[in-house]
C-alpha cells in the first residue's frame, strides 16, 4: 500500500496531456516547448485552485474568505511570474525530460481507475498528514496537529512541483537561482493562509477543512 497526493485534472489539462503525449510518443516533428509550457502553467492552476481557491467556499466569514482570497491572490503572482522566467523557447530535446517527469512522475492512476495530477508521499509523510486529519473529529480538535499535518502536504507538494520540476529544466544560473526565492516566496503564503485562517475558525469548521482536505490523500494497492 502506497499513498499519494493527487487531484482529478480538468478536462482541458487532461486534453492537454493527452495531445502532448501523443506527439511525443509519435514522434511528431513540431516543437515540444509550447507544450510543455502551457501545461506547466495550467497544472500551476489546477494546484492553487484545488487547495486554496476551492477552499474559500468552504470557509463561513466573508472576512475570513475576503484575507484568503489576498493570500490566494500573491500566491497566484509568485506562481505566475516564476513560471514566466523559468519557461521559454527549448530544444525538443532538452524538453523531453521535463515530459517524462510529468508523465512518469506526476501522474498516477487512483484505485478507481481515474488519472490523477501528484505524487507518491515518503511514508513518513504520508502517516503525519493522516494523522493530522485524524486528529480533528466531532468530538475533539487537536489545531497545532492539524496545521503540521498540512505544512508537511503543502511542502511535499512544492519540493516535487517547484524543486524536483525545475530540476528537469534547462536554465542559466540567473533562473536558476529565481527558484528557491520564489519558492520561499509561495511557502510563505501558504503558511500564512494556515497561520491566519485556522485560529480563527470554530471546531465545526476545521472538521470541514479536514473533510475538504482528505480526498487529496489516496491509497494505491501496488
Amino acid at each position: 500500500m502506497a499513498h499519494y497526493f493527487g487531484f482529478k485534472p480538468s478536462e482541458k489539462l487532461d486534453a492537454m496531456l493527452n495531445e502532448a503525449d501523443e506527439l511525443i510518443t509519435n514522434g511528431a516533428d513540431v516543437e515540444y516547448y509550447p507544450h510543455r509550457n502551457a501545461i506547466a502553467q495550467q497544472i500551476a492552476r489546477e494546484i492553487i485552485d484545488n487547495l486554496l481557491v476551492s477552499l474559500i467556499d468552504v470557509i463561513p466569514s466573508p472576512e475570513r474568505q475576503a484575507s484568503m482570497r489576498k493570500i490566494v491572490h500573491s500566491i497566484e503572482s509568485s506562481t505566475e511570474t516564476l513560471l514566466k522566467v523559468l519557461l521559454g523557447k527549448d530544444e525538443n530535446a532538452d524538453v523531453i525530460p521535463t515530459f517524462n517527469f510529468l508523465k512518469d512522475d506526476s501522474l498516477f492512476i487512483d484505485n478507481a481507475g481515474e488519472r490523477r495530477i501528484g505524487l507518491k508521499l515518503p511514508e513518513e509523510s504520508a502517516k503525519e498528514i493522516n494523522a493530522s486529519f485524524a486528529a480533528v473529529t466531532p468530538e475533539s480538535v487537536d489545531i497545532d496537529k492539524f496545521k503540521h499535518g498540512l505544512q508537511i502536504m503543502n511542502n511535499e507538494v512544492l519540493d516535487h512541483f517547484i524543486t524536483r520540476f525545475t530540476a528537469t529544466l534547462k536554465l542559466g544560473m540567473f533562473k536558476r537561482k529565481a527558484v528557491p526565492v520564489a519558492k520561499a516566496a509561495i511557502n510563505k503564503g501558504l503558511d500564512m493562509a494556515i497561520n491566519k485562517l485556522f485560529p480563527q475558525l470554530p471546531d465545526d469548521s476545521l472538521n470541514r477543512l479536514a473533510e475538504f482536505y482528505r480526498p487529496f490523500i489516496v491509497e494505491i494497492n501496488e
